[in-house]
């Protein structure tokens, strides 16, 4: 039988493990709730802080000391809160913490924190005050970091204000500066940079980079792209974004690491900036001094810079291509012009050039056979006849021209038609200082065509060979005109050539040579090589440039050989 001693202590058992299993599951859920407190701390970057201002005790929730970049073992204090406060915002920091102390009341504040790595984080500080007598005056509070929201503001006020540039017509330059400098104020200590794609030359040119060294931005401007070529030219070629976390180590940057090393450049993220329909116009490049990789934040940055800068530069590439074609509209607007004014002067002129050769045809006819020291009277009067009928068959040319009218096709040799081309030549190198020389072989083979036209041609060629010795040497002026017969694809043509000394044309330029309108000189229409080629092509023939293994440039033209 139990006795009452033992019942005491059954029940004194029962009370204890009820409390303890009470206590037990009262702890478990203070743990629970601080895990989800500390969990949401996390989710919404808010950590809590409590401050005792007599004894200057602070203490910090996971969330503060992660905000802040400390180590949870360090105790924190003051002068540790303000050695992160950024250093344009200390002074602002210290007088709200002073007030707080000395009136006792809630304040709250923003300010910038810069972090060990050179990054800027925005926080916002409210705190609210328990006790009444400044022994027990005590601080509780909260420390929300804000960097994103500050970010997307910002981000959301510079598009605006750079879709505002785009929409007022602001010329291309400061809107890629505009941006490179967004870039820079939304991701602390990057350095960024747009190379614009020269489509002709396949080469990057610079577009802007406000903060990096000017000596580097002037070393990779004209970057040829390819597969190897840094961080930016191998972005161009594959189309596609190129991250390097360490210039130092990777091998895109093999042959431009220790000029990069040099600035103290050590990551560049290169993102190609593509149009509408794809095509690469250029590249945007974020740099970094210390080796870095992009967050997704980063990501989303360059996907929006990225965009707008396609914006800009698809915007001013459309706005020169209509300022070109309305300059080629009024050109052609005047040729025509000319044309048709062209077509009534040639009908007026033809007249009187006629009178000419009859009046000439006449003096040659009542000079007396007998008549002594006359011949050279009748030899000027020949060449008058003769070119008085060439201006009369050109004037014809450029009526049937007017009108459309077929052009009169006959057997012709080459060599006859270089004879043609020199006398009146020879007086306009005279005057030049040019020294003409012609390498003709013993046989050249004859041709179908227009004898005016295909003098038009060579006319035209030689004249710009002197043009572009003007600035040559006088001693230097050579002209060669040569011609060749050679088979090409099996088919036999007859080739002339005409070489100069003169300055030389740039590769990019070589091909635009022949387009109407196109001139590298002051005082060309950019009309005589456009006409001169098509005159060839429409007699089945080439007209071709290629630069010398010296000075100066050689035009060719070749036509179908006719035995």
């Amino acid at each position: 039988m139990m006795t009452t001693d033992d019942e005491t202590t059954r029940l004194r058992s029962t009370v204890l493990q009820n409390a303890s299993s009470i206590l037990i599951a009262r702890q478990r859920a203070e743990e629970r709730q601080e895990a989800y407190l500390a969990e949401a701390q996390k989710l919404s970057h808010t950590g809590s802080f409590g401050w005792r201002v007599s004894t200057g005790e602070i203490m910090w929730s996971e969330e503060t000391f992660r905000i802040f970049q400390y180590d949870r073992t360090t105790t924190p204090t003051l002068e540790l809160i303000l050695e992160r406060v950024h250093p344009e915002d200390a002074a602002q920091a210290v007088q709200g913490i002073e007030r707080g102390s000395r009136e006792g009341k809630r304040f709250e504040h923003e300010c910038r924190l810069r972090m060990p790595d050179g990054s800027v984080k925005h926080i916002h500080v409210v705190a609210r005050a328990k006790g009444d007598e400044p022994a027990e005056l005590e601080f509780v509070g909260a420390v929300m970091d804000v960097t994103e929201r500050k970010r997307a503001a910002m981000l959301l006020g510079g598009e605006k204000r750079l879709l505002e540039m785009i929409a007022r017509g602001d010329s291309r330059a400061p809107i890629l500066d505009a941006l490179c400098r967004l870039v820079e104020e939304w991701a602390s200590g990057a350095l960024s940079s747009i190379l614009l794609l020269d489509p002709k030359a396949n080469r990057l040119r610079h577009g802007a980079a406000p903060s990096l060294p000017i000596s580097y931005t002037d070393a990779i401007d004209g970057l040829v792209i390819g597969p190897c070529m840094g961080s930016y030219g191998t972005s161009a070629y594959r189309a596609e974004p190129v991250i390097v976390s360490d210039i130092a180590s990777d091998p895109l940057w093999a042959d431009y690491r220790p000029l990069a090393l040099a600035h103290g450049l050590r990551a560049c993220w290169s993102t190609p900036i593509l149009s509408s329909t794809g095509r690469v116009l250029g590249t945007f490049a974020i740099y970094y001094r210390e080796p870095r990789s992009p967050t997704p934040q980063d990501h989303n940055l360059i996907d929006q810079i990225t965009h707008l800068a396609s914006i800009a530069v698809e915007r001013d590439r459309a706005e020169e291509a209509l300022r070109q074609a309305q300059a080629d509209l009024t050109h052609v607007s005047r040729v025509t012009t000319m044309g048709e004014l062209t077509a009534s002067i040639a009908h007026e002129v033809s007249q009187p050039l006629s009178a000419v050769v009859n009046n000439a045809n006449a003096c040659v006819s009542l000079l007396d056979p007998g008549a002594t020291n006359l011949e050279e009277v009748r030899e000027a009067l020949r060449e008058i006849i003769d070119d008085a009928h060439r201006a009369v068959a050109v004037i014809l040319r450029v009526r049937q021209l007017a009108k459309g009218a077929a052009v009169e096709r006959s057997l012709l040799g080459l060599k006859d038609v270089v004879k043609d081309v020199l006398a009146p030549a020879r007086h306009e190198s005279f005057a030049r200082g040019v020294s003409m020389r012609t390498e003709l072989p013993e046989y050249l083979p004859s041709v179908v065509g227009d004898r005016v036209q295909l003098q038009q041609v060579l006319l035209n060629l030689i004249v710009n060979g002197m043009d572009a010795m003007n600035t040559v040497q006088e001693s230097k002026r050579v002209l060669i005109i040569c011609g060749r017969h050679e088979t090409r694809d099996g088919k036999s043509e007859a080739l002339l050539s005409v070489q100069d000394a003169g300055t030389g044309v740039r590769p990019e330029e070589m091909d635009r040579l022949f387009e109407a309108f196109y001139t590298t000189k002051p005082e060309g229409m950019g009309m005589g090589l456009a006409i001169s080629r098509s005159i060839i092509e429409a007699h089945g023939g080439r007209l071709w440039a290629e630069p010398n293994q010296g000075p100066g440039t050689t035009f060719l033209f070749s036509l179908p050989a006719k035995g």
